[in-house]
């Protein structure tokens, strides 16, 4: 299980949350796990929507699929791409440009997107990385690989206090809280065999930062069990 299935699964828990989860394609791939929480929810709970953040054609094709009198009060960006192993001195273009299109565009666009419809007080949480950590690479905390998906990350980092300021300054919502979550080393495919946190646990933590952040949190990086992280 994906963290962003783990996502779904933890909030259509509550009967009170209506969920839209996004999918590249809704023809392509297994979809039967998805499948089944919506099954499993009310009826109208969970909604399956396609949209390959990689594409920003799909991208804006996103609101014709939401109900007119959508708002949204909680917005996660998780999905990216982690592929290639290589180091600054062996990156070709088209690995990093990859990255950027999917694990940095990608969240920008749908912001823009769906920046109408997000409540007053809505929370946009951006899935980023401890690999996206500047200082944390310095101390040695974590290792100089996987250089297109760390460069990414950081540039998410980035990106994320941009949209916290700009949402208040530019587009005058005062009450909008943007931050970026590591949701740790995660039981998933990406996260590889080595990986020692499961899907349930992260989704879990993630959810919990994301209930209790506060205005003055817009702007923070966190790990998903609520510690702050160095840029």
């Amino acid at each position: 299980m994906g963290i962003g299935l783990g996502y779904v699964k933890e909030l259509s828990k509550s009967p009170s949350n209506t969920v839209f989860a996004l999918v590249r394609s809704l023809t392509k791939g297994d979809l039967s796990a998805l499948q089944e929480i919506q099954a499993s929810s009310a009826p109208g709970q969970v909604s399956i929507l396609e949209c390959d953040v990689s594409s920003p054609e799909s991208v804006t094709k996103l609101p014709a699929q939401l109900p007119s009198d959508t708002i949204i009060d909680v917005l996660i960006n998780n999905a990216a791409i982690l592929h290639g192993d290589e180091d600054s001195l062996t990156l070709r273009p088209e690995t990093l440009h990859e990255h950027i299109q999917t694990n940095v565009l990608g969240p920008a666009l749908i912001f823009q997107t769906l920046l109408p419809y997000l409540s007053p007080t809505a929370k946009v949480v951006n899935i980023s990385s401890g690999l996206g950590s500047m200082q944390m690479l310095l101390d040695g905390r974590i290792h100089a690989d996987r250089t297109a998906y760390s460069v990414s990350k950081a540039a998410l980092n980035m990106l994320t206090v941009h949209q916290s300021k700009q949402v208040k300054t530019v587009a005058g919502k005062e009450g909008v809280i943007v931050v970026c979550v590591d949701p740790g080393w995660v039981k998933t495919e990406m996260g590889g065999p080595n990986a020692v946190l499961r899907v349930e646990d992260s989704a879990q933590g993630v959810l919990k930062v994301v209930k209790g952040l506060k205005s003055e949190d817009s702007g923070g990086f966190f790990l998903y069990r609520g510690d702050k992280l160095d840029w």
